[in-house]
């Protein structure tokens, strides 16, 4: 077997580790939504924001036609506060989502999340963080280390 193939193989059971010591709890994930919420993030979409901006955009049209310049300001205001309240909690559920469903299901998008950052393993025994962090290590200390009470 290769050195390649070897290393490969150590990747995908070590994925599949992962998956297994997040499902129990050994192993959290920590977001960094501001950094995930970028447009070159391996699990964001523009879309999800852009669905709340075209929304604020027609509500503020339909006021403009209906009731002139003030309420479609009030419109855009009350807009953009409901986006900042409830629109980026609801764009922060759909990425974590997209972490859950997706990049734990595929070591290669795993890996591209990993090297673009803004993700977190956090263990009882250390915390490792993206791009810098080494998962395969803190996976493989949180293996050999004995299950908690």
């Amino acid at each position: 077997m290769s050195d390649q193939a070897a290393a490969d193989e150590t990747a995908v059971a070590l994925f599949r580790a992962l998956r297994r010591l997040v499902a129990e709890g050994r192993i959290a994930l920590r977001c960094d939504y501001r950094r995930l919420h970028h447009m070159d993030c391996p699990v964001g979409s523009e879309a999800d924001s852009n669905l709340w901006a075209y929304a604020v955009l027609a509500a503020a049209v339909l006021a403009l036609w209906r009731g002139g310049w003030w309420w479609a300001l009030a419109v855009g205001a009350a807009g953009v506060a409901l986006y900042f309240s409830l629109g980026l909690a609801h764009v922060r559920r759909r990425i974590r989502r997209r972490i859950d469903e997706r990049a734990l299901d595929s070591l290669e998008l795993w890996q591209r999340l990993w090297r673009f950052g803004g993700i977190a393993l956090v263990a009882a025994s250390a915390t490792c963080e993206a791009p810098q962090g080494n998962w395969m290590a803190l996976v493989r200390q949180e293996i050999a280390s004995p299950r908690s009470p």
